[in-house]
């Protein structure tokens, strides 16, 4: 394909997955130090997942009460927030706006070539770029981490929430931030945990967060040297929370889970996406190793609702 073709692919591509993306408006309400009211307005992009659903990101619809969405040909409804995922800055809104969905992508690949697509202010906003990175954790303001990947695509302001797609018009993910002083870095949450937030929310109406009770480090070879421990890949039990499901089933910092249901596990994400899949109180069974010997713990999947202003401790 010469380069006059492939520019025409992109510009039908960026038109097909504009007629699924939205402006979202959104208004907060809140007391001032005087219990006066002070009103803030937000602006970010969502898209298209099944009819009358979308997705956006949290922080755009965070605390709002009021959301009106926006469609490319000045379709509008209001909005109502049914999900929210402040962990992974995710929400699902729905409207009375009928726009074609968009297929969430069964992987992302390093060098792929991605677009994030978004409409602030009822404008077009493309960028193109590339993957950079995937697996990646950034920190989030209050100090708590996101599972990310990572994009040289500039994302312009009002297009969090919009999504990142790759050449076939898939999304790769959620855009959910920027570091203005990295040089146009962009970060999106992959669609292996939007997935899993949709499933979850499907399943029990609602975000019920699902956890284990452990705080885990991906473990490296330096790291296995370091601290002698049984295996040079997997994930590092560094804390168990006192009455969590992994405390009820013996685990103990040390261990090193290595598969979950017989899927390997080599970074946080990889198991934050299998929790996702499977939701509050279903069974897995971890494969552990421990200096003394190797380990089959099943364990029940723990989890609760979460409410506005919650993060991940």
């Amino acid at each position: 394909m010469n380069l006059p073709e492939l520019n025409e692919e992109i510009v039908k591509l960026v038109e097909q997955v504009s007629k699924s993306v939205v402006t979202i408006f959104s208004r907060q309400i809140s007391m001032d130090e005087f219990l006066l009211p002070q009103a803030r307005e937000g602006l970010g992009s969502g898209f298209a997942i099944e009819k009358g659903l979308f997705l956006t990101s949290y922080h755009v619809v965070r605390n709002s009460n009021a959301i009106r969405l926006m469609s490319r040909d000045q379709r509008d409804s209001e909005g109502e927030v049914v999900a929210f995922n402040p962990f992974n800055d995710l929400a699902l809104v729905r409207a009375k706006v009928d726009l074609p969905p968009l297929r969430l992508s069964e992987n992302v690949k390093i060098g792929e070539l991605a677009l994030a697509v978004g409409s602030p202010l009822g404008l077009d906003s493309t960028t193109l770029g590339v993957i950079s990175g995937v697996g990646r954790t950034i920190m989030t303001p209050g100090g708590n981490p996101l599972y990310v990947i990572q994009t040289d695509a500039a994302i312009n302001p009002g297009n969090s929430g919009g999504p990142l797609v790759n050449v076939r018009g898939e999304a790769l993910g959620v855009v959910t931030a920027m570091i203005p002083y990295a040089q146009g870095i962009g970060f999106a949450i992959p669609s292996q945990l939007v997935r899993g937030f949709v499933n979850n929310v499907r399943k029990f109406g609602r975000y019920m967060r699902p956890f284990l009770g452990v705080v885990i480090l991906k473990v490296n070879k330096s790291m296995a040297a370091y601290y002698n421990l049984p295996r040079d890949e997997g994930l590092l039990v560094a804390k168990v929370y006192q009455g969590s499901p992994a405390a009820r089933v013996g685990l103990r910092p040390g261990d090193v889970i290595e598969e979950v249901d017989g899927k390997a596990v080599k970074d946080p994400m990889e198991l934050q996406v299998i929790l996702e899949e499977k939701g509050p109180g279903e069974n897995v069974s971890l494969k552990v190793a421990r200096p003394s010997r190797p380990l089959e713990v099943p364990i029940t999947i723990g989890g609760y609702e979460v409410a506005e202003g919650m993060y991940y401790q």
